[in-house]
């Protein structure tokens, strides 16, 4: 199996990097780098969650001979299940899709931020991700960060569906215990993503979960996809700490 990584607003594929010591030889790791970031600097950042998860797909596709596994964390979930639906039409559909730390497409927060001062911006990812205080005291990389940080932020503010899709794949939400930025009904929303039951999984901690949580994390969403791939699991809804 391939599991295939979309990063946060203003992430990038190497926040993914250290997952590989994690997976076992027969699972490859692919990250999916947006445009404007890291090896892809000189190229334009996108202001559209279809165009880059189209973009995405189109790569995919060269990766299809082995089923893929897509997880999404924050901005990178809808990202991931606007691919899934992308791959699926195309007639390669995904494994398994897993969304983390997101309200259902149906159920996006309304907010204005990418419109606002760069102050309230870099405030808004302080108090998602306590971790980027470092990098974000440097006026230097703060210079560089907030182009890419905007980019995202109106890529997801101006994403809006009436409804979710339903997926043929098995459809998985994960998310911190303490995370603010998903409630129980907008976990719950993710349910109509899939002809099957969605899964809700907590893991202990906040919005970056997984910034300590990883291993566990990793292990859940392999336990599930290949348990799901020999079984075809139908399975309920449920809440795990």
């Amino acid at each position: 199996m391939r599991l295939v990584c979309f990063a946060h607003a203003g992430g990038s594929a190497s926040y993914f990097r250290h997952w590989v010591g994690q997976l076992p030889r027969n699972v490859d790791l692919l990250a999916v780098q947006y445009p404007g970031r890291e090896d892809r600097f000189n190229e334009t950042c996108m202001t559209s969650v279809s165009r880059m998860a189209m973009q995405a797909g189109l790569a995919l596709q060269a990766y299809g001979d082995v089923p893929l596994i897509l997880f999404g964390h924050s901005m990178g979930a809808v990202i991931a299940y606007e691919t899934a639906l992308w791959l699926e039409k195309a007639g390669q559909g995904a494994l398994h899709l897993f969304v983390s730390g997101h309200p259902a497409p149906h159920l996006q927060r309304a907010s204005q931020l990418h419109l606002a001062d760069d102050a309230s911006l870099l405030a808004d990812v302080l108090r998602q991700n306590g971790a980027a205080q470092h990098a974000l005291q440097s006026p230097e990389l703060s210079k560089l960060f907030l182009p890419i940080l905007r980019s995202d932020y109106q890529a997801l503010e101006t994403y809006h569906r009436a409804s979710t899709e339903a997926l043929a794949c098995n459809v998985d939400v994960v998310a911190g215990t303490h995370d603010s930025e998903i409630s129980g009904l907008e976990a719950q929303g993710w349910q109509q993503a899939s002809h099957r039951v969605a899964n809700i999984t907590r893991f202990a901690g906040g919005h970056f979960y997984l910034n300590d949580q990883y291993p566990a994390l990793i292990q859940h969403v392999l336990r599930r996809a290949q348990y799901n791939a020999f079984h075809g699991e139908r399975t309920g809804s449920n809440e795990t700490a």
